[in-house]
Parts: C-alpha cells; structure tokens; sequence
C-alpha cells in the first residue's frame, strides 16, 4: 500500500512537471522553392530563363527573387542576373512565374549552363482573396502570337486597384517554357466590377512547345482564387486544321 502511494506521487510529480513546462510556439516561415525552368534565346539573341516558383512555407513572401549565375564551357562565370516573382506577394501554397535575361551584349550566346538561387522577404500583412477570373480562352494571331483572354472580376468589398493577371505556360511534360503578363482593362476595379485581359506570348519557338497555361491574379489589395492549368483546345484545333487544310491540298495536286 505504501508503495502504491509513492507511485501514484511519483505519477503526478511527473504529469505536472510535463504541464509546467513552456510550451515553444512554433515559427512560421517562407519557404519558396523552384518548380521547374527552361531557357531559350529570342531573335535578338537575349537568352531568357523561364520557371515558376512555389510557397511551401507558412508565410507570404515578398520581394521573391530569382538569381541566375551564367558559365561558360569553362566553368567560369560569364554574369549574374536577377529576375523577380511575377506575382508581388507570393501567399503559402501559391505558385507564380518568373523570367531572368541575359542579353547578347552581356555573353549571353557564350553561355554553356547556369544555376538559381532564391531569396525573399517575409509579407507580414494579409492579401485576402478579392478577385476571381470568370472565363479564359486561347487564340492565335496574324502573327503566330499566343493571346490568352478572358474576364476577371472585383469580388471584394472595395476598390481593386491595379489588377494584374499572369499566365505561365507549360510543355507536354509541365516544365515552364512561357510567362507573361499584362493589366486588366480597366486595371482599377470598383467591387463587383468585371474587367477584360489579354495576355500574350510572342515568342514563336516557344509557342510551338505549349501544351497548357495556368493562370493568376492580383491587385495592390487582393490576391485571386488559385486556378488549374488548362489545356490549349484551341491551339490543338487550329493544328488540325491546318493539317486537314494541307491533306487537302496534296489530295488536288495529285
């Protein structure tokens, strides 16, 4: 009996040191980390690298930057380079492009490969969702460009001001291969007001490597809703029909 009491002492005597104890709040932090890249030079020999970057932290980041450091066949570093998140405030669990170029002037045709690295600053505000895009859909012009357009809406209680909407374009395999970006029309947005976007790809040896984009958004005040990648229907359509266009023609030559 005497030493069922001590025990049951010894018990408590434990539990309550284990309750006493200060408890360590965990730190959130930002944690951003590269998805995928690719590079590729534009007609005027300025060497682009493309990607998308990914928040796994807990907190948004800001000032999300890119660094590429470019080298030559040598191993020796030709330049560095800095690009920054498409989106200003990269919120937890959000994806956004970026882009870093290296013109010809700079080495940019003597490069062999290169490496990223990223940094950030912690956003200590909240960016509440306020927008949401309503359509999209793809088109080609006169001159092979890709347009990506569509609506997007102010769903917030106030004013959205400059809105801005983002695309990031992905071959069949989902590495990066396009971003762009462009202001809504109009980019200020009173709360339930829709606006209109046309967002582009020039590039033409890029545009031939796209399979889906993916879509984002946001203003000075609000972030958007997140969507999905999205297939390029109508870029798979307009090769159709310029494959039965040319069978059909091979057809009345013979």
């Amino acid at each position: 009996m005497k030493f069922n009491t001590v025990l049951i002492a010894t018990v408590i005597l434990v539990v309550t040191c284990f309750i006493s104890l200060p408890c360590q709040p965990v730190q959130a932090l930002g944690d951003v980390q590269i998805v995928s890249h690719s590079s590729f030079y534009n007609s005027l020999d300025t060497l682009y690298v493309v990607g998308e970057l990914e928040n796994t932290g807990d907190v948004a980041t800001e000032f999300t930057k890119v660094t590429a450091t470019f080298y030559g066949s040598d191993n020796q570093v030709i330049d560095t380079s800095i690009g920054y998140s498409t989106l200003d405030v990269l919120l937890p669990g959000r994806k956004s492009p970026f882009a870093v170029m290296l013109l010809q002037d700079d080495g940019a045709m003597d490069v062999y490969n290169y490496t990223l690295s990223v940094s950030w600053q912690e956003y200590d505000e909240d960016k509440p969702i306020g927008l949401e895009i309503l359509s999209s859909e793809e088109s080609v012009d006169v001159l092979d460009c890709l347009h990506i357009t569509g609506e997007i809406k102010n769903t917030a209680d106030s004013n959205a001001n400059s809105v801005m909407v983002c695309a990031t374009f992905y071959d069949s395999t989902g590495t990066v291969v396009g971003r762009s970006w462009e202001y809504a029309d109009p980019s200020d947005m009173a709360p339930n007001q829709t606006g209109t976007f046309d967002v582009q790809l020039i590039y033409e040896e890029q545009i031939e490597k796209v399979a889906s984009y993916s879509l984002s958004a946001e203003s000075e005040e609000y972030s958007v809703i997140p969507e999905f990648p999205t297939g390029l229907t109508m870029i798979v359509a307009i090769a159709s029909i310029a494959v039965a266009v040319a069978i059909y023609k091979n057809k009345l030559k013979d």
